[in-house]
């Protein structure tokens, strides 16, 4: 079959559906798409909260719980004690399908009914973590979100297999980080970026087995090294004496001289290794596909984003989760052995053939149902046999082609979409979106996206950031006590808490290090960090070497390259902007340097 070039019903730009993603839509049996991949993918993103957290009552037992929920929301909500046990039946709220009416109306009256678990957490496996959520394996952790097998750690995001780290972001098989960004295998690792099998490295970029060195940037092997330069053992250590991290201008001034340094070297145009066939960003030990971001273990895939474990393959336009999931289209946060899921939030582990679905566990042969567990051959939770859920299903598919729902701006809604966002839950500002496809309240509005207002906070500011003590050497315990004003007063688009707290493992830490008290809130923290890593949208850019030097003419060429004197002529897709100031390499000039 032959590409083909569509217009986005929703952002009016075209795009292209190649050979290959016709062949993968005919294997799921859908319709190609109707919006663009980008449109596609915020489509999913704002059925997504993790780090937005309320207080509400649960609405079985009673009890006080956190909730990725607003209160005023209207939807049911249980905690996920009560979500998981017996107390209730998800199949007493089954409907019969009308075929006078679009199928996806009906679905949304059931998503209305059917109550929602108050976090997305494997319960059993949460110890002493509260304040956490799209979490597992969890102990001793406070605000950690989307994580597994993480203990004693605090304020990190997108984490697995870490212990004793704080403020740290895509961070893996790590202990004793701090601050880092895309760290794997790493040990006491602090203010450093996409750094592997290193320790005691500090400001530090693109390391691998590293140690003990301070702002460097693009070493292999090194010890002992400081803005690039090689010092003895005893130089190194009088040499970072010189350094104040005591003090939040230190720190700050350490950062801005390390940016400048780092603008003088080469990055490569990706993120990732161990790769065949592969685009995108963030991605390791994968084959055969592309547009793809923050992934591992993925084959013949194209648009995942954040998939790991085990092997994901033969998947289109997915977003978390993975572990072994095979077939799934235009779904999020489902995975755990799945086969053959198209169209669902939330379903795992095991499940297969679901279709339509919201929090479907350990099911097969769902099309439209919400909730269920070790359930077959239902439709909008309501019970069939085999034989008849086999022949209803076909005309529910061909009702939703000729019926179909239009959401509020008027887009059509046939089989083979998934949700309008007017089916979320959450507004936009309280999504992973606005992580990842940040917009102002404006631009959201505008996009036909809800936008929650702040309330009124219940707390009362003590200190302000501004007032904090000069030095940690200058702070004392009364710190624990005092409710700290955000920097940003709420006048970011970072979800900006306001103020924050200063908790006593972190002010340990704090000590111990002799590193500045923080003057931003968790989140916008949190999102200061997202500005280290690179954006999940592909560019097209030429590599910068120029022969024996850069373009810019500031990072001169250590060894010679396969194009000599002249110009590398290497195209290739990458998460770095044009008008980005960091000099990208391909991959065969990024290795001729660092490698």
């Amino acid at each position: 079959m032959n590409p083909e070039t569509k217009t986005c019903q929703n952002c009016k730009t075209d795009f292209r559906i190649e050979p290959e993603d016709f062949a993968f839509y005919e294997k799921m049996a859908v319709p190609p798409p109707t919006f663009c991949p980008d449109c596609r993918l915020q489509r999913r993103l704002v059925h997504y909260s993790k780090r937005t957290l309320y207080k509400r009552d649960c609405q079985l037992c009673g009890k006080s719980v956190f909730s990725m929920y607003d209160p005023s929301n209207p939807i049911t909500v249980y905690c996920n004690t009560c979500w998981w046990s017996d107390k209730w039946d998800p199949m007493s709220y089954g409907m019969d399908y009308d075929p006078s009416r679009p199928f996806l109306e009906q679905n949304r009256e059931l998503l209305a009914k059917v109550p929602w678990m108050a976090l997305g957490v494997n319960q059993p496996t949460i110890v002493n973590s509260d304040y956490c959520n799209a979490a597992g394996g969890l102990k001793n952790c406070y605000l950690v979100f989307y994580a597994d097998f993480v203990e004693d750690s605090y304020y990190c995001d997108t984490m697995v297999h870490a212990k004793d780290c704080f403020d740290c972001f895509l961070t893996g098989y790590s202990e004793n980080c701090f601050e880092c960004v895309n760290v794997t295998k790493c040990y006491r690792a602090y203010f450093s970026t996409d750094c592997d099998d290193s320790y005691d490295i500090y400001f530090s970029k693109n390391l691998v087995g590293c140690s003990d060195c301070f702002g460097c940037i693009n070493l292999r092997k090194k010890q002992y090294c400081i803005f690039n330069q090689q010092y003895s053992k005893e130089e190194y250590f009088e040499k970072l004496k010189s350094f104040d991290l005591s003090t939040y201008e230190g720190i700050q001034k350490i950062l801005q001289e390390t940016e400048k340094l780092f603008a003088t070297y080469p990055h490569k145009f990706m993120h990732g290794h161990h790769n065949v066939k592969v685009s995108g960003d963030y991605i390791e030990h994968s084959k055969n596909s592309s547009h793809s971001f923050l992934v591992e273990n993925v084959e013949d895939s194209k648009y995942l984003f954040i998939m790991y474990m085990r092997p994901t393959r033969e998947c289109y336009d997915y977003c978390f989760y993975g572990d072994n999931a095979m077939r799934v289209y235009e779904s999020i946060k489902s995975g755990g052995d799945i086969n053959n899921v198209k169209f669902c939030n939330g379903c795992f582990p095991g499940g297969h053939d679901l279709t339509y679905c919201h929090y479907c566990v350990s099911s097969h042969g769902l099309f439209g149902c919400v909730g269920l567990r070790n359930k077959s051959y239902c439709i909008l939770n309501k019970q069939y046999t085999k034989e008849e859920y086999e022949e209803l299903v076909p005309r529910i598919i061909e009702g939703m082609k000729n019926n179909t729902y239009r959401d509020s701006r008027g887009h059509v809604y046939a089989y083979g979409e998934f949700y309008p966002p007017e089916f979320s839950p959450f507004a936009y500002n309280e999504t992973i979106t606005q992580e990842f496809l940040p917009l102002t309240q404006a631009d959201v509005e505008k996009q036909g996206f809800r936008w929650l207002a702040t309330g009124e906070k219940k707390y009362h500011v003590t200190k302000n950031s501004a007032d904090l003590p000069k030095s940690i050497k200058d702070v004392n315990d009364s710190i624990l006590a005092e409710v700290i004003g955000c920097e940003h007063k709420g006048l970011c688009t970072h979800q900006c808490a306001t103020a924050f707290k200063i908790i006593p493992q972190e002010f340990a830490l704090y000590r111990r290090m002799n590193f500045a008290l923080p003057r931003l809130c968790p989140n916008c923290r949190h999102y200061e960090r997202l500005k280290r890593s690179n954006p999940i949208k592909l560019c097209q850019r030429r590599c910068a070497c120029a022969g024996m030097k850069s373009e810019n003419g500031l990072y001169q060429n250590t060894s010679s390259h396969f194009h000599a004197d002249d110009h590398c002529p290497n195209e290739f897709e990458t998460s770095y902007a044009p008008e980005r100031s960091e000099i990208v390499y391909c991959e065969q000039c990024y290795q001729a340097e660092v490698m």
